[in-house]
């Protein structure tokens, strides 16, 4: 599968998770292209919703799984199960989100920004 474009980048997120919500699935490709604008601005660059270049892929995936791990985790509110001395907090997926953003800050330095450099004659 081809992720040169944000509805595939969509579909293979989707494909990566079991169980998204439909509130969330249904709005993969505008958590996709919220993603893609995020590594447009930081790099300074136009990246288009299709022939996306191959560098930008890994970091605009890795902030949708980010976001996408984030809107799941909103829309369950998280759990906190007692039984007698036992407890479990579920929040597995938090650091999981967590850990997404950190990759894809790691894969955008890595791109690197235009660094536009004047020079005033006064």
């Amino acid at each position: 599968m081809t992720t040169d474009n944000i509805g595939s980048i969509a579909t293979f997120i989707i494909e990566s998770f079991n169980n998204i919500p439909t509130g969330v699935s249904g709005n993969m490709v505008e958590i996709v292209d919220m993603a893609r604008q995020h590594v447009a601005n930081y790099c300074g660059t136009t990246i288009g919703s299709n022939s996306i270049d191959a560098k930008y892929q890994p970091a605009i995936i890795s902030f949708a799984k980010a976001d996408t791990i984030d809107f799941v985790n909103a829309q369950a509110g998280g759990e906190n199960i007692s039984l007698a001395e036992l407890s479990i907090n579920e929040t597995g997926e938090q650091m999981s989100a967590e850990q997404w953003r950190m990759f894809g800050e790691m894969q955008l330095k890595a791109i690197g920004q235009k660094i536009y450099v004047a020079r005033s004659i006064s």
